[in-house]
């Protein structure tokens, strides 16, 4: 019998690529659907702990607490959070207890530390600027609360002693009313790479988004970054939309969306 060898065509080599570059782009979309997931589920979660810190504190009569683990565990810097409150029997203060086990954010998703801070946990990417970047806030000036703790263990439902003004954890403060010690402050969340040593690496700036928290102890969640800047940057947005036509800034569907910022700029106020 004849041994047949038959070439491939040039149509079956292209089908065959085609085939790839599909399942390739494919795994890049899932990949980037299930990272973007990431990031929106750990914002709900938080979002949940702020809600949880309100309640807790206008049920139980107290004032509670949001942490944000920052200590030297990289497994959980900037990716842990929980909620404690303060218990106080017969009228005397026994200590702070955590309301339950908390959670972890997903890997590669962390709270943006505070400007000061930003360097220590986090660098940027070759072509990220500072500028792009939306750091934490805690707007405790007015109101005295601090932005840092320290707590023995977390978490405990045995109550113990902190120490305020510094510590592993930063901290979110609600009264026993309810109300935010941070009005107006800014949570932002980012995704990034952690090296062996645990510092982030934000390559992309458009993956942040955040929530600002009202006087009432509200949250107030962001659309995406573009809302964000917005809100923090108005004239950097109006600068780069300049180029646009008068009709887009007369419309009226514009207008709508310049008045759901306008929103949260009143809440960044508060």
């Amino acid at each position: 019998m004849k041994r047949m060898r038959r070439a491939f065509t040039l149509i079956e080599v292209l089908v065959v690529l085609g085939i790839i570059a599909l399942m390739a782009s494919g795994i890049t979309m899932l990949s980037m659907r299930d990272s973007t997931q990431g990031i929106d589920s750990a914002r709900h979660s938080m979002m949940t702990a702020f809600y949880m810190a309100r309640t807790t504190a206008i049920s139980k009569r107290t004032p509670t607490m949001v942490i944000i683990n920052k200590g030297s565990d990289i497994t959980l810097r900037l990716r842990q959070v929980g909620v404690i409150y303060r218990i106080e029997r017969e009228n005397a203060y026994v200590g702070w207890a955590a309301l339950d086990e908390g959670f972890v954010m997903p890997e590669g998703v962390f709270f943006v530390p505070p400007e000061g801070d930003f360097s220590s946990f986090v660098k940027l990417g070759k072509d990220v600027k500072q500028e792009e970047i939306f750091y934490s806030t805690f707007n405790d000036i007015y109101s005295g609360s601090n932005s840092q703790i320290s707590i023995k263990e977390f978490p405990s439902r045995n109550p113990q002693p902190i120490s305020t003004g510094s510590g592993d954890w930063y901290c979110y403060q609600f009264s026993p009313e309810g109300l935010s010690m941070n009005p107006g402050a800014l949570v932002t969340l980012a995704m990034g790479r952690q090296n062996n040593a645990g510092i982030f690496t934000i390559d992309n700036p458009m993956r942040q988004i955040g929530f600002i928290i009202r006087k009432l102890g509200h949250t107030v969640p962001f659309s995406g970054y573009d809302e964000m800047e917005e809100v923090f940057r108005p004239q950097a947005v109006e600068s780069e939309s300049s180029s646009g036509s008068d009709a887009n800034k007369e419309g009226g569907s514009d207008a709508k969306k310049e008045g759901e910022p306008g929103t949260k700029k009143e809440a960044v106020k508060k």
